[in-house]
């Protein structure tokens, strides 16, 4: 209809009076307008300024159907423009959070990089230092092992020693035969430390015991007992000395590693701190990837809204003017070429 209207306009210009009315009976308007002059024409008082009165009413209708027209389309532009704006806002605040996003998440993924690097790094020095204080507490346990078997081994010489003594003292004796005296020191031997250093020269000093020297084999026994007392102190002290060491470098172990776990367990928290922190920068990206699709496709909608209803308004406004027109054509007629022959050719009009 609407194509047809836009065509009957262009018709108007040159078609006469006859062809204009002729062609009112093809559309619906058209009928409406030949109707009214028809009924006014046919009744008692029927007038020329009754028709076009009749026409100037529709003529005043139809110009505030142009009127109320223009102020919804102005209206409805206003509200989009207002829709478009509100979205656009959304859109960018949207679009340039996630660039700033994107941007910052690899600055953020090789920060997290680096801490995690720098926490291996400090578990491979817990590692190594935890390797040497152990290794440390493995061979001072050794050590002192060692230093304990050799201090037993010496008091029990010692012990050995005393007992050869008080054997060696019986040679003396008129009561007891020497030949038994020697059995038993020599069964006293059998059972000492062989491999103590001082083992040969006890045996030596033994074999050579006799009636005039035991007061001088039992001094030398005297004076190695006190020699082999005296050893057994500087060794406790060197083992001291040895145990002090120790427990410096362990201390000191136990202070670097106890300052590696502070190190790892604040360098943990903020990796962690970090990690939640990418993961907000994900979501938010995904958020905001989503919210960007949702508010485009809304901004889209809108358009297609907007234009749809534009066009149905600019359709309408063109048939309203198309139908002023014509009204204003037929008023031009019958106010100023009205002719019995037009009134009769309206009268046998057919709609």
């Amino acid at each position: 209809m609407n194509l047809s209207l836009i065509y009957f306009v262009i018709v108007i210009v040159a078609a006469n009076d006859y062809e204009l009315l002729a062609q009112l009976q093809n559309y619906e308007f058209g009928k409406t307008i030949i109707a009214t002059m028809q009924i006014t024409l046919a009744s008692e008082d029927a007038s020329v300024d009754g028709v076009v009165n009749q026409l100037k009413a529709m003529q005043k209708a139809t110009q505030n159907d142009l009127d109320d027209n223009s102020q919804s389309i102005k209206q409805s532009q206003e509200s989009c423009n207002l829709r478009f704006n509100e979205l656009q806002i959304v859109i960018e605040n949207a679009q340039n959070k996630k660039s700033d996003n994107e941007r910052t998440l690899p600055f953020k993924q090789e920060e997290l990089n680096i801490i995690t690097y720098q926490i291996k790094d400090k578990l491979d020095q817990q590692n190594r230092i935890q390797d040497r204080r152990n290794g440390a507490e493995f061979s001072r346990s050794e050590e002192k092992k060692d230093f304990q078997q050799k201090q037993q081994e010496t008091l029990d010489f010692i012990s050995g020693l005393k007992k050869a003594k008080a054997i060696l003292s019986q040679l003396k004796s008129s009561f007891l035969q020497v030949g038994d005296v020697r059995a038993k020191l020599h069964k006293h031997l059998e059972s000492l430390n062989k491999t103590s250093p001082y083992h040969g020269l006890v045996k030596i000093l033994i074999a050579a015991a006799g009636d005039d020297n035991v007061p001088k084999i039992i001094q030398i026994i005297d004076e190695l007992v006190e020699s082999l007392q005296h050893l057994l102190s500087v060794d406790r002290s060197g083992d001291e000395q040895k145990e002090e060491l120790y427990q410096l470098q362990k201390n000191r172990y136990n202070l670097e590693l106890q300052t590696l776990n502070t190190n790892i367990a604040s360098l943990q928290a903020e990796a962690e701190k970090l990690k939640q922190k990418l993961l907000e920068f994900q979501n938010d990206i995904e958020s905001k990837e989503q919210l960007l699709t949702v508010k485009n496709q809304e901004y889209n909608d809108w358009k297609k809204t907007c234009d749809d209803d534009l066009r149905a308004n600019q359709n309408l406004r063109q048939i309203k003017f198309n139908e002023l027109n014509i009204i204003n054509e037929c008023i031009e007629i019958f106010t100023t070429r009205l002719n019995p022959q037009i009134k009769s050719y309206i009268q046998e009009l057919e709609i």
